[in-house]
């Protein structure tokens, strides 16, 4: 009978899934009632997760800045007024890679729901180029906060961690476009691929990396889906460092 393996390559990453249908799995049980309005909220944050995590560790690496872009309490604008100001910024930060010869590619966040306003911008670094100094030039609000991505090359906690963020903002109804994020159009968005494993009737429980990956134990996950109730495993392999390639 064998069982399907799809296989997402995201930059070091390659996420694994493992069922016996193309969807997920084999049914094992009947159908279930309708899924409450928190559940589906719960499966539409985990898929946001996803292909979130797939756009950052598909497009940015070690180095990659991560901004946090706030205000002077005084200045402090409303949502639609903000994402005027960090248009600004962006079309700013593109003239300048465009002057080195680059090509900016940036993923945006804006949190606003009970808490100051403020800005979390993902970019790519440009060797050479002395990104901060840009942006403190053209970001007059606040003093911008920077830090830099790891050397992983696997981001599914930053992911996460922008999407929460965002969990409760993007449903506003005051105006502001109603989206988790926004992104540029340049960013490559990773494409599935899967096979059959006739070989196989089944698959082991703990899964072995391929040559050159370690699997982040975390990912690993041996289950059913709670609304098909069909039986699937899900891991993710993260390329080791000094492997290269």
């Amino acid at each position: 009978m064998g069982y399907f393996r799809t296989s997402i390559k995201a930059g070091a990453t390659i996420e694994i899934t493992k069922s016996y249908t193309k969807r997920v799995g084999i049914k094992v049980r009947g159908g279930k009632e309708k899924p409450t309005k928190e559940e589906m909220e719960k499966v539409n944050q985990l898929n946001a997760e996803r292909i979130l995590r797939l756009k950052i560790n598909a497009n940015f690496k070690e180095d990659d800045l991560f901004l946090t872009l706030t205000y002077r309490k005084e200045e402090r604008p409303e949502p639609e007024e903000a994402k005027k100001n960090i248009k600004k910024l962006i079309d700013g930060l593109r003239k300048v890679f465009r002057k080195a010869g680059a090509e900016l590619k940036w993923i945006c966040v804006t949190e606003y729901h009970n808490k100051a306003i403020h800005h979390h911008l993902l970019i790519n670094h440009v060797k050479g180029q002395d990104i901060p100094k840009m942006v403190r030039s053209l970001w007059k609000f606040g003093r911008p906060n920077f830090k830099y991505l790891d050397d992983s090359g696997q981001y599914k906690d930053l992911a996460a961690y922008l999407i929460k963020e965002t969990s409760k903002t993007y449903k506003a109804k005051d105006g502001a476009k109603k989206q988790r994020y926004s992104c540029s159009r340049n960013l490559v968005m990773p494409i599935p691929k899967t096979e059959i494993i006739k070989k196989a009737k089944r698959w082991m429980p703990d899964p072995k990396p391929m040559k050159g990956y370690y699997i982040d134990k975390d990912t690993i996950y041996n289950g059913v889906d709670p609304f098909t109730g069909r039986i699937y495993q899900k891991y993710t392999m993260v390329r080791i460092s000094d492997s290269g390639g």
